[in-house]
């Protein structure tokens, strides 16, 4: 690691951290990702332009219970996610900062002696400061502004040094280490009388939320939320309003769950999130869903602290060989797994209580939502050659849910035509029907129409009316006709047909299958290799082609080539 690494550690020795003697305020390692710019003396790290490879260390190790205060100097609003922090023993002047992975979370934790979590968006905000530290037992205590929130995330290692990993990550812009000289100006943290390398007094122990519709877990360790002795109070059942007329089927929670999560009747449909937690809370379908299948989900809780919506997407991925160490916190970060993955955010952001959200799995693969029963819109579309789990990250403000189940779509039935009054061959009077002049090579043909019948119409033996309907075709001139000529002047057969209300409705939906799915204004004319969809004008298809993520709209199988195609 070299000096940076070694010269603001006194009293050091590999495997006992508490030794660590503290005598200089922390800044940043000079190892960091390609998009961090170091600043002010090494104590600001700023990303660039890019949303990814913006990893940054500490310095030096920090010492069991020593308290790392962090400002957040540089904020926006143009992204999702914010600061990952955490731990790791991996020193890091032994690594290039060019080597160093896109993300912290998932690429560098899923690594042995990397340890970071996502912190709440609602604690980011501009010149907030964040402080957290390590105890002996490897719990990470955190909070904001001086005040302790508690728990982080537990299982660090302290059996060797630990440096601080940190990911500048989504809306969070910058971040600086407070130091000394800040907080004797009357900084950020000026009121706290606490600085970087200062040890923090015990913590009490955090009380419960009061008696209410929240859901309390414990917070001493992740791991207890999947506990079979935690019971959470039953929540009073809501009435289904905007499905009540629809007979479903139950769909249960698969046993797989993100790790904030957890299913809590004996049904498993009711699923509801930790209370301080926001991500990570994914629940899957117990089976794949078919295609021509909906399923209705209600939402049981909400919390306003946080913002987002849910996240739901599709997975080829049997849930069964995924362990719940490998969901991410974003779930952006399952399209890097080399099953299928698509993911669609943020999908419900200003929920109630009581909304009935439906997500229709149509026959040609489209993922269709509409809340509460109304507008109907296209979230993604899918391969609908592979089995397809559904799965949600109950995100941000929805913090419970219930699996009302699946029902089989029933397209509504087009409305019949009204019936014409039956005619028989009796009192009809003969019609002329004029068509175009002969030079444009058609024929003008005398068919008879029939009048409604009369109460002295004639029957068969059969003791029924003899019915027959009438129509005007034509035929150009020259060209050989299958009617013959007894049938003309006996004109008792349907000729032509005029142009239904379904021919149509079919144009019009072949006009609309025909339209590029990018650019909504020229027609498909371009077929996508190797998976042979085809649903992008030739323009659109080369530019998708030609970028960095080159994959099917539809299947999202990598684009290898674009053949246009002409249309006769």
């Amino acid at each position: 690691m070299g000096n940076q690494g070694s010269a603001h550690v006194k009293g050091h020795s590999t495997g006992d951290l508490a030794s660590t003697q503290v005598s200089l305020p922390v800044k940043f390692h000079k190892v960091h990702g390609d998009n961090v710019i170091l600043l002010n003396d090494n104590t600001i790290a700023q990303r660039g332009d890019s949303f990814c490879k913006a990893i940054c260390f500490s310095s030096r190790p920090i010492a069991i219970n020593e308290k790392v205060y962090i400002r957040f100097a540089k904020t926006s609003s143009s992204w999702s996610g914010v600061l990952r922090f955490g731990f790791t023993n991996i020193d890091p002047g032994s690594v290039r900062g060019s080597d160093l992975p896109r993300y912290a979370c998932p690429d560098m934790t899923n690594k042995q002696g990397c340890w970071a979590k996502a912190l709440g968006e609602r604690y980011a905000a501009f010149n907030n400061v964040l402080h957290f530290y390590v105890t002996r037992n490897g719990d990470v205590i955190y909070g904001i502004n001086g005040e302790d929130i508690g728990l982080f995330f537990s299982g660090v290692s302290t059996l060797s040094p630990l440096w601080t990993l940190l990911d500048i990550y989504g809306n969070t812009i910058g971040i600086e280490f407070v130091s000394q000289e800040r907080l004797s100006d009357g900084g950020p943290l000026g009121s706290l009388g606490a600085l970087n390398n200062v040890l923090p007094p015990p913590i009490p122990q955090r009380e419960s939320h009061p008696s209410g519709p929240r859901t309390q877990f414990p917070t001493s360790s992740l791991g207890n939320l999947h506990s079979d002795s935690i019971t959470a109070p039953a929540a009073p059942s809501i009435p289904i309003r905007y499905y009540s007329n629809i007979n479903f089927r139950p769909m249960s929670w698969h046993e797989l769950s993100g790790k904030n999560i957890r299913v809590v009747d004996a049904n498993r449909t009711i699923a509801v999130r930790a209370d301080e937690e926001y991500c990570n809370a994914y629940v899957f379908s117990s089976r794949p869903l078919k295609c021509g299948e909906k399923i209705v989900i209600q939402v049981l809780g909400i919390e306003r602290s946080f913002i987002g919506g849910l996240a739901v997407g599709f997975t080829a991925c049997d849930p069964r060989e995924v362990t719940r160490e490998d969901l991410p916190d974003d779930s952006d970060m399952l399209l890097d797994r080399k099953e299928y993955w698509v993911v669609n955010k943020d999908v419900c952001r200003t929920p109630e209580v009581g909304d009935e959200l439906c997500f229709h799995l149509t026959l040609n693969g489209e993922v269709r939502y509409s809340k509460n029963n109304t507008k109907v819109a296209t979230l993604m579309h899918v391969d609908k050659t592979l089995p397809l789990w559904l799965f949600f990250d109950v995100y941000g403000n929805i913090q419970k849910i219930r699996s009302i189940g699946v029902t089989t779509h029933v397209p509504p039935i087009p409305p019949r035509p009204r019936s014409t009054p039956f005619m028989t061959q009796t009192s009809m009077p003969q019609l002329t029907v004029t068509l175009p002049p002969r030079e444009q090579n058609t024929a003008q043909v005398v068919v008879n129409v029939p009048t409604p019948a009369s109460s002295g119409s004639t029957t068969q033996n059969s003791g029924h009316p003899n019915y027959s309907m009438m129509r005007s075709y034509s035929v150009p001139t020259g060209v050989t006709s299958p009617v013959s000529m007894s049938e003309q002047q006996n004109p008792t057969h349907i000729k032509s047909l005029p142009t239904s209300p379904e021919t149509t409705m079919d144009s019009c939906a072949e006009s609309e299958a025909s339209e590029c799915t990018v650019c909504y204004e020229r027609s498909v004319n371009a077929v996508l290799y190797t998976c042979g969809h085809m649903c992008m004008c030739f323009e659109c298809a080369i530019v998708v082609k030609n970028h960095k993520s080159a994959l099917c709209p539809i299947c999202r199988q990598e684009i290898k080539d674009v053949i246009k195609i002409y249309k006769t």
